[in-house]
């Protein structure tokens, strides 16, 4: 019974993980209601997830919140622009797909290929500033590079979220299993596999150090 609840018992890290995983899940959902939050909600998540994949043992809300804190400005100066031009950018491509002849209908793919390019650059945002305090300047400019430079991670990262919502609009029943899970523990568990691979690259980005970030 003692191995059991052993803290090092496998059982039990899973166990904990999962829980920490509900925790910073509900904390992003509730710090992304507003909407024009998220930039900050996610620059927090980042944060406290490479704290917990270095081992660090913080409470969550207080980092969480620290971290929501110190970067808001910063974060929302990137996300409100960068949501409203995809927002922008989608209804275009909707309504070259829909409602334009088919001799200008083809306007729809470098409009798409205009969003891929910029959520690619966004992908790459929140977790600088989540990692390091660097200026907007050169947060924007790391961000294009890496997008580039790490481009299997940026495909993958795009993958993931394209599978998701090809999942959950197979039926009702997919849609509020995906739904369910994302809600409840999904959003913080799919970025911490992400935050796996951002810490990676940005160890090798400056100098290689493995636990830099």
């Amino acid at each position: 019974m003692n191995k059991l609840f052993n803290p090092e018992n496998p059982v039990m890290r899973l166990l904990t993980f999962l829980c920490d995983m509900m925790y910073i899940n509900l904390l992003f959902l509730l710090t992304s209601l507003p909407l024009f939050t998220i930039g900050a909600s996610l620059t927090a998540m980042y944060s406290v997830l490479f704290k917990r994949i270095r081992n660090e043992d913080p409470s969550i809300a207080k980092a969480y919140f620290s971290a929501f804190k110190q970067n808001f400005k910063q974060s929302t100066l990137f996300w409100l622009p960068s949501s409203f031009l995809i927002v922008f950018l989608s209804i275009d491509v909707y309504i070259a797909h829909n409602h334009i002849g088919d001799g200008l209908s083809f306007l729809q793919y470098p409009i798409a290929i205009l969003i891929f390019i910029i959520l690619a650059i966004i992908i790459y945002i929140f977790p600088q500033l989540a990692a390091f305090d660097t200026p907007s300047k050169q947060v924007l400019k790391n961000a294009v590079l890496l997008s580039l430079a790490n481009f299997p991670t940026t495909i993958f990262v795009f993958a993931v979220h394209i599978f998701l919502i090809l999942l959950a609009d197979l039926s009702a029943t997919m849609l509020f299993i995906v739904l369910s899970i994302m809600m409840f523990l999904g959003i913080a568990t799919m970025y911490y596999f992400f935050t796996l691979f951002f810490r990676r690259i940005f160890n090798k980005l400056i100098g290689g150090e493995e636990d830099a970030v």
